[in-house]
């Protein structure tokens, strides 16, 4: 069983990287997502079953979200530099743990 810290896990990092290639692509990648979806409604970045990330403008049943973020009511560029990397590291352990049990 993964343990979750305070700090930011490896395994959430690596898992970051094989999806996206870095932390910093993955903010453009949300950026770019947020933009082609009009900067209107909702974006959920999440994980599926399978334990692959996902990013969408609805929530999916079958995917658990990780962060959401209302379009209409903040910037993109401000919720990117409000990420907490160690919560959201914390809750992709938790939920792959539940996944794995």
């Amino acid at each position: 069983m993964l343990k979750a810290n305070t700090t930011i896990s490896e395994v959430f990092i690596e898992s970051l990287n094989n999806a996206y290639g870095s932390k910093r692509n993955f903010e453009k990648e949300l950026v770019y997502k947020a933009y082609q979806y009009g900067n209107k409604g909702r974006l959920f970045f999440g994980i599926n079953k399978l334990l692959n990330f996902t990013m969408s403008p609805e929530s999916n049943q079958s995917d658990i979200p990780l962060l959401e973020c209302n379009l209409d009511a903040c910037d993109i560029t401000n919720f990117i530099e409000d990420i907490d990397y160690s919560k959201l590291s914390n809750a992709y352990l938790q939920i792959r743990n539940l996944f794995e049990s």
